[in-house]
C-alpha cells in the first residue's frame, strides 16, 4: 500500500510537469497511470483531432480521436523506445487509423486526402505535431510545392504512398485502378518531383 501511495505522488507530480518526456509518460500509462494517460492525452489530442478532420471530416474526427487513445492505452506496453520515439509510434497508429477509416469509407479516389494535401500547401497548418516533421527543413516544404503543381492522378498516387504510407498494391486497390496505371503515375510523378526540384 505504502508503495502504491509513493507510486501514486510520483506519477501526480511527473504527469504535472510540463517538461515530463513522452517516454516517462507512456512507461506511467503502462502501469495503468491515469494522470499519465491524460497528460499524454492533452498533448497529442489537438494534432489528432485536426489530422483526423482534415482527412475525414469532423464528425468522424472525435470518434478517431477516442479509437487511438484507447489503443494507445491498450498497446502501450507495445511501445519500445529502444526502436522509436514515442511521438513517431503514436503518430503512426494516429495514421494508420485514419487511413482505416478511409479504406472503410472507399472515399472516391483518395478526393479527401487530395484536399487535405492542398490545404497544407495552400498555407492551412491543420496538424501542426502531426505534420511538421515532413516538411521540417527547406527541401522538405520545396517537395510540398512540387506536389502542387502535378497532375492531380499523378499527386494523389504519391499522396497517398508518401503520407498515407499505402504500398502501391494498396493504393491500386484503393482508386479501383490497375497497379500498372498506379506504377506509371507514380514514376511519372516521381520524374516531374525530380526535374521541379533540380531548378
Amino acid at each position: 500500500m505504502l508503495v502504491w501511495a509513493q507510486r501514486s505522488h510520483q506519477v501526480k507530480r511527473v504527469g504535472s510537469q510540463t517538461g515530463a518526456s513522452d517516454e516517462a509518460l507512456v512507461a506511467l500509462v503502462v502501469e495503468r497511470d491515469l494522470s499519465a494517460f491524460t497528460c499524454l492525452y492533452d498533448r497529442y489530442a489537438p494534432a489528432v483531432y485536426a489530422f483526423a478532420a482534415h482527412m475525414l471530416g469532423k464528425n468522424q474526427a472525435e470518434e478517431v480521436v477516442q479509437d487511438v487513445f484507447l489503443r494507445l492505452w491498450q498497446r502501450s506496453r507495445q511501445f519500445d523506445q529502444q526502436r522509436s520515439s514515442f511521438r513517431a509510434w503514436f503518430m503512426a497508429i494516429a495514421r494508420h487509423q485514419v487511413w482505416d477509416e478511409l479504406r472503410r469509407k472507399d472515399f472516391h479516389q483518395g478526393l479527401v486526402a487530395s484536399e487535405a494535401v492542398d490545404a497544407l500547401l495552400a498555407g492551412e497548418d491543420p496538424a501542426t505535431h502531426v505534420v511538421e516533421e515532413a516538411w521540417r527543413d527547406e527541401r522538405s516544404r520545396a517537395v510540398l510545392e512540387a506536389l502542387k503543381g502535378l497532375p492531380t492522378e499523378q499527386r494523389r498516387v504519391l499522396v497517398l504512398a508518401y503520407f498515407g504510407g499505402l504500398s502501391q498494391s494498396a493504393i491500386a486497390h484503393h482508386l479501383g485502378w490497375p497497379l500498372g496505371t498506379v506504377k506509371k503515375r507514380t514514376r511519372l510523378g516521381l520524374q516531374k518531383l525530380r526535374a521541379w526540384l533540380g531548378r
